[in-house]
């Protein structure tokens, strides 16, 4: 696992960019996310970010397994649906943090998975994706008073922006699912 350098809690000035890339990047690496290859990212940007976080990616290691080939041609099949989700997420993004279009390139990719978005990034928790938007997307944070999960939230936005998504509760406060999508942390 990677860590930051002794005595600091960041890389650079960015307090804690790198805690969310070095999860997810981590987890990439060791085959426990829902991501394509190269994390959704082309390979010179996927390189540049591993360099900037201090990541040495092991030297035969496999981009393109079947797994993630797998997950590249299901995303595939959804490209409009990613574009909008990464629209989204940089409509809202804090330009301060470096490689922050990159992540609404990586969370777009991971919103394709079937688990919850943290899950789906390989992060061990969810309150570590709840700190990501507060990082990246203090609007969408700010957004999600409920404490939804962000997944389903994410598309809730997409819903209500117009877009061709189902929201299938008119009412969250009337929806039997209420529980499923709000929780505490």
């Amino acid at each position: 696992m990677n860590t930051f350098p002794s005595g600091t809690d960041s890389f650079d000035h960015q307090p804690h960019s790198g805690t969310f890339w070095i999860a997810i990047l981590d987890a990439y690496l060791a085959g426990k996310n829902f991501l394509p290859p190269y994390m959704g990212l082309d390979p010179k940007t996927f390189a540049q970010i591993c360099t900037h976080f201090n990541i040495t990616v092991p030297e035969h290691f496999q981009h393109n397994t079947e797994k993630r080939q797998v997950i590249s041609d299901l995303a595939g099949l959804r490209l409009s649906e990613q574009q909008d989700l990464i629209n989204l997420l940089n409509h809202h993004l804090h330009n301060n943090e470096r490689f922050s279009e990159n992540m609404s390139s990586v969370l777009s990719a991971a919103c394709m998975g079937t688990q919850h978005l943290w899950k789906d990034l390989g992060m061990p928790e969810r309150p570590l994706l709840t700190q990501l938007f507060d990082c990246f997307y203090p609007g969408l944070s700010t957004m999600n008073k409920r404490n939804m999960r962000w997944k389903r939230f994410l598309y809730r936005q997409l819903c209500a922006s117009g877009g061709d998504y189902v929201c299938r509760a008119p009412s969250c406060e009337t929806c039997t699912s209420f529980n499923e999508c709000f929780t505490l942390e």
